[in-house]
């Protein structure tokens, strides 16, 4: 069973009883975390329960497949449902999937993590072919999909917050939920959240407390590779990197980086002004952005901007299809786009 990215948090909240396994995947870690103990408490109440949860790795699953239909036939010694969390499933654990649905109605809930999985992944095509499996996609959120993520941690926080605060934040904490949930709950503190006299968070605040959080996001690092500064952006790539942030996140975060200047620039080309050019894009170049946007415009014509489109779609690739290490080719590939850029 598909379930559509719409109603995933909802599902996940409240899974169907008649669900044996959900494979939760998405290049969105952080979401594909926050969905997989969403399930989990849903079904066992407290993911660190030993009773009621119990987690196996893929290695164990390689000569015994069976195993997890095992586990998951087990009966809770308290009572309630059982979860068994699977993390970092890939296509060595279809026979273990397969398995079980071999068994008969159980009470517990396979909850399996993955990273991206294209459609013809057989794990992914059998857990959204059959009916007591399900699949959820995660993937990155647009910035305007972040900067409303981060309005409604602000809410829940009774934080008040600008809109444009929210842009300028979504642009530099990247698109994984954990790390801007994170970094709201750090902004909470800052404030002194608390209750109803909650706190106001503008542009300074945020600037002064996320620090090097904002430097280590892949958005920060496609920033500096579009500027030309190298220096700094090889302390940024290690930082993220470092920091559990995966090479093709990077590379989309330069990917859209560079789209928008190609955009920006064909309509500069095209007899608009800077300032109109950039108003125009969607989300627009917030004010705070626009002076290091407009000296980007002017190292970015369109036409260099579609060759360095073509150099990242052509490093996506190689990292999903190469077998090389993808950290190394996302560092030559943002390398290559600041020389450009300083050219």
């Amino acid at each position: 069973m598909k379930i559509q990215p719409a109603r995933a948090d909802r599902f996940c909240a409240a899974p169907d009883p008649g669900i044996r396994l959900v494979l939760i995947y998405g290049p969105n870690e952080g979401l594909v975390r926050t969905r997989a103990e969403a399930c989990i408490r849903a079904v066992a109440e407290d993911p660190d329960d030993p009773f009621r949860v119990a987690s196996i790795e893929p290695a164990a699953l390689r000569d015994e497949p069976g195993r997890l239909a095992d586990e998951a036939a087990v009966l809770s010694l308290t009572g309630g449902r059982r979860a068994v969390r699977l993390r970092g499933a890939g296509e060595a654990v279809v026979p273990a999937v397969r398995s079980c649905l071999a068994l008969p109605d159980t009470e517990s809930l396979v909850v399996a993590e993955a990273g991206p999985l294209t459609p013809r992944s057989g794990l992914r095509k059998l857990c959204e072919q059959e009916q007591t499996l399900a699949a959820i996609p995660c993937y990155d959120e647009s910035a305007e999909g972040a900067a409303a993520l981060i309005e409604s941690f602000c809410a829940a926080r009774n934080i008040e917050i600008a809109p444009e605060t929210a842009g300028w934040l979504a642009e530099r904490l990247g698109s994984d939920r954990r790390q801007i949930e994170g970094e709201i709950e750090k902004l909470a503190v800052y404030l002194g959240d608390g209750g109803a006299e909650g706190g106001t968070l503008t542009i300074e605040v945020a600037e002064a407390c996320i620090g090097d959080a904002a430097d280590a996001s892949a958005d920060a690092v496609a920033r500096l590779a579009a500027a030309g500064e190298l220096e700094r952006l090889d302390r940024a790539m290690a930082r993220a990197l470092y920091g559990g942030v995966q090479p093709i996140t990077i590379l989309r975060a330069a990917s859209r980086r560079l789209a928008r200047l190609h955009l920006a620039s064909g309509a500069v080309e095209g007899g608009a002004s800077r300032t109109d050019a950039m108003g125009a894009l969607k989300p627009p170049v917030y004010p705070r952005e626009r002076a290091a946007f407009a000296s980007e415009l002017a190292h970015w014509p369109s036409a260099r901007a579609a060759r360095a489109l073509t150099l990242l779609n052509r490093a996506e690739r190689d990292c999903k299809t190469t077998g090389s290490l993808p950290a190394a080719i996302c560092w030559q590939a943002l390398l290559r786009i600041a020389r450009a850029a300083q050219r």
